[in-house]
């Protein structure tokens, strides 16, 4: 060890003694103690003299599939953003910023300022962490020298080695043109947000001109972006110009300028530059440019020095079947009904790994904005938020058999308003199961049950499962249960995995620079590893797996999801979107008010699927639904996947029991219950109670013959309610027959009320989109409900949402 390496090593220890010392008299339970500390020293500290092969330039950026044989992209950094600049082209007021901001006695000091240790020490003594007093040269030895590993650690060691190796660096670079030396290092080698390294990147990027030409407003105005890069001028001005005035101030309180000269700087007009866009690349652009963002985020300037090699998680097949569906079916289904946009996340549920990431249905097409990634534009997410509201009911005792009543109701808003939620149908069902409730997607009783089990338990559900735009201390109505809070389609999907995988989450770590304001312990995983440019692994993926939710009441929920005749009532002929002929498959629709946009979400246990359809500039579709828009990418992008696959059942776990109830109450079945059905549930939460009621008994009325089949297209646009007649008195379940037909049939239903404009549809079915000539309509199961007077009718309704219904018609009720 040469003379000048051993000062600088024993001025550090020192430096580690002062910051490790307050730490024990802070009584830190993990505190290091100075006696320790030389005995810890490492053995490997980086040579000093890489910092001049580090301050060289940058290196290509390669991405890659998952297989590592096929290019994704190979990026080098923008140009004019890596320009290197001697220190007398740059401005000496900036210099001086700089120097004011970051290390006032840079030129007199030995690497380390001890003035500012002294102050770190009173910091620690408080107890308040590890706090160092970095100065700038210390600060180029984390951002060039350091492995990038140990440049986010908050450690002595770290703050030991940045102060070893500055005073080395000093003892290299004596003098002022030394000092020069490492100044003109720093400003070319700091990151100034938006992949902009040094200040001439910066000056170029964000005002359009060389850093020798920055004027001082302009000047002061970059000088603190390092320090936070995300309060750019581009990203945020408001906050540049609030930090601009600090660095002004600044100047003023060191004397290089005077208050007036400081005060015609701030009010000096800018001119910040158009965001400079680079050339997309030529495979999943989204994607490519979504993990160069993580890279970015995560390494910083290292994604271009360490001239990475990345092998992604995307798989290529995956990638070119979600491409085409989300083409094919927006020109099929979309475009006609004035929907021009749709997206697509698949990941694979075991690992945690993004497969495909499609963000808009043509990256090229600027009249769709097309570079818009819609998989992580936080949207409203309609019904599809729904699983997680019961899915927290489940935790708090209710089950697939509790009761609630889909009837009208009203509550009053944060503001006092009235909030009365209506079903898409604009019907009403009567007493419904919570299974059917969620199977066919009714808002009301969704609704009441958020009520019931309290909005932050629906929050909270959705905040475990990986939804991250759902921050702390905002208001949350009842209509979030219905989607009006926005998410991304990616969180959406990675939610949508912890169901797949059974309560448990599966991920990445959250990586340590993001890990502090991360509400989610991981994170969908996009890159399998990493090597630099001398083939060293930076970073290798491993999944990491969080329980969440209990296993048992995540199976009673996909047992629903997966149900197709549950929701066949609700969805009609759009049904078939939402299953595979093949395998179980669980999922759920979304539809957003006044047609903004559709979704459809689900999963097998192999794969986990969202799909999103719309317009970027939130245009109002027509007519179509999350199933209808949707669910046609959905299902060509799940038949696709699990083509030549195994069937695999989705995992029942213990805890999980079958029990015999009444399909009326919901409760075991008493002597009268004809009625009975077979539903599951988490051990603990079946009934224990048995249904007394003595009205399950009723006359069921013989269905008449099958109809013959007839061409819509030589129809009128016709409804007639011919039986039951007007003064009928009924009991049992009744056939509902008449006529419904129309050339463009939407779909067709039969309504009763009881109290004048409280219409509900019939409990059996409706919605229903076939032709009826003279047939049955409807049935109508009257053996639960009270006895007296009700009103009956019918109604048609075309594609176009136009409708005529039949004058009521009165009837009794008598089981």
């Amino acid at each position: 060890m040469n003379r000048r390496r051993f000062l600088a090593r024993m001025g550090a220890i020192g430096l580690g003694a002062v910051l490790s010392g307050c730490a024990v008299q802070a009584d830190s339970p993990t505190a290091v103690g100075p006696a320790t500390l030389p005995l810890q020293w490492p053995q490997d500290l980086p040579d000093a003299h890489r910092i001049v092969e580090a301050e060289r330039g940058y290196k290509t950026l390669r991405l890659y599939d998952r297989t590592g044989e096929h290019l994704l992209a190979e990026l080098a950094s923008p140009l004019g953003h890596s320009t290197y600049v001697t220190l007398d082209r740059i401005p000496d007021y900036l210099q001086q910023m700089v120097i004011a901001l970051e290390d006032r006695t840079f030129y007199t000091n030995n690497g380390v300022d001890w003035s500012a240790v002294g102050r770190a020490y009173l910091y620690n003594l408080e107890g308040q962490g590890v706090q160092g007093g970095s100065t700038i040269t210390m600060q180029l030895v984390k951002n060039v020298i350091l492995p990038p590993e140990e440049r986010y650690q908050i450690t002595y060691e770290r703050k030991m080695k940045e102060a070893s190796l500055a005073m080395e660096i000093t003892a290299l670079y004596p003098g002022r043109e030394g000092k020069d030396q490492i100044l003109e290092w720093y400003l070319n080698s700091s990151f100034y947000g938006r992949v902009c390294y040094g200040v001439e990147a910066a000056a170029q990027n964000y005002f359009g001109k060389s850093v020798s030409d920055l004027t001082l407003a302009e000047a002061a105005m970059l000088a603190l972006v390092p320090q936070n890069p995300s309060q750019n001028p581009q990203d945020n001005f408001d906050a540049a110009k609030e930090r601009q005035q600090i660095v002004l101030s600044t100047l003023v309180s060191t004397g290089y300028l005077t208050p007036e000269e400081a005060e015609s700087a701030w009010l000096e007009p800018l001119t910040i530059a158009a965001p400079q866009s680079t050339a997309p690349p030529m495979a999943a652009p989204h994607f490519v440019l979504f993990v160069t963002d993580l890279l970015q985020q995560d390494y910083g300037e290292d994604m271009w020095r360490l001239g990475m090699s990345v092998r992604t998680t995307l798989d290529l097949d995956a990638q070119g079947l979600a491409e085409r569906s989300v083409t094919e079916k927006i020109a099929e289904y979309g475009v006609p009904n004035n929907a021009e946009n749709g997206a697509a996340v698949i990941i694979a549920a075991e690992r945690g790994e993004i497969l495909a990431m499609v963000g808009s249905a043509d990256y090229y097409n600027e009249a769709i904005q097309g570079q818009v990634n819609l998989a992580l534009a936080p949207r409203q997410t309609g019904s599809s938020f729904k699983p997680y509201t019961y899915l927290a009911a489940f935790e708090q005792g209710y089950t697939v058999s509790t009761t609630i009543l889909d009837a009208p109701v009203t509550y009053k808003d944060e503001l006092g308003r009235d909030y009365s939620p209506v079903n898409i149908d604009g019907g009403y069902h009567g007493v419904v199961s919570l299974r059917r409730a969620l199977a066919c997607s009714y808002n009301v009783p969704a609704v009441k049950l958020l009520d019931m089990i309290g909005v932050d338990s629906a929050l909270n559900m959705a905040r475990r499962l990986g939804i991250t735009t759902l921050p702390e201390g905002m208001h949350y109505g009842l209509s979030l249960t219905l989607g009006s809070k926005e998410i991304p389609l990616l969180d959406h999907t990675f939610a949508y995995s912890v169901l797949a995988n059974r309560g448990f989450m599966v991920g990445r770590p959250i990586p340590e620079p993001r890990r502090a304001s991360s509400p989610r312990p991981l994170e969908p995983a996009a890159i399998l590893d990493i090597t630099d440019y001398r083939g060293r692994t930076v970073f290798e993926y491993q999944p990491s797996i969080e329980t969440v939710v209990d296993p048992a009441h995540v199976y009673v929920l996909t047992h629903v999801l997966s149900d197709a005749e549950a929701r066949r009532p609700a969805f009609g002929a759009s049904a078939q979107y939402l299953v595979l002929p093949d395998r179980p498959v669980a999922t759920k629709t979304g539809s957003t008010d006044e047609n903004w946009e559709g979704w459809c979400m689900g999963y097998t246990p192999q794969y986990v699927v969202g799909t999103w359809i719309g317009n970027a500039d939130r245009r109002p579709m027509k007519r179509l639904l999350g199933s209808t828009g949707a669910g046609p990418i959905y299902h060509d992008i799940m038949l696709g996947l699990h083509e030549g696959q195994p069937v695999v059942e989705f995992r029942r776990p213990d805890g999980v029991l079958d029990c015999e109830i009444c399909a009326v109450s919901g409760l075991l079945p008493g002597d009268h219950c004809t009625t009975r059905v077979t539903e599951v549930y988490a051990a603990g939460t079946e009934p224990t109670e048995h249904c007394t009621t003595d009205k399950h008994a009723a006359v069921v009325q013989e269905p008449p013959p099958t109809p013959t089949p007839i061409d819509p297209e030589t129809l009128p646009k016709e409804v007639v309610l011919r039986s039951p007649e007007p003064g009928a008195v009924l009991s049992g379940v009744v056939y509902i027959l008449g006529t419904a037909t129309a050339p463009d049939l939407w779909y067709h239903k039969v309504e009763y009320a009881r109290e004048p404009g409280n219409w509900i549809t019939t409990e059996l079915d409706y919605m229903k989109t076939n032709q009826v000539l003279d047939g049955v309509l409807a049935t109508w199961d009257t053996t639960a409900m009270a006895n007296g007077p009700y009103q009956l009718r019918a109604m048609v309704v075309d594609v176009s949402g136009n409708y005529i219904e039949t004058p009521t018609v009165p009837v009794t009720v008598a089981n």
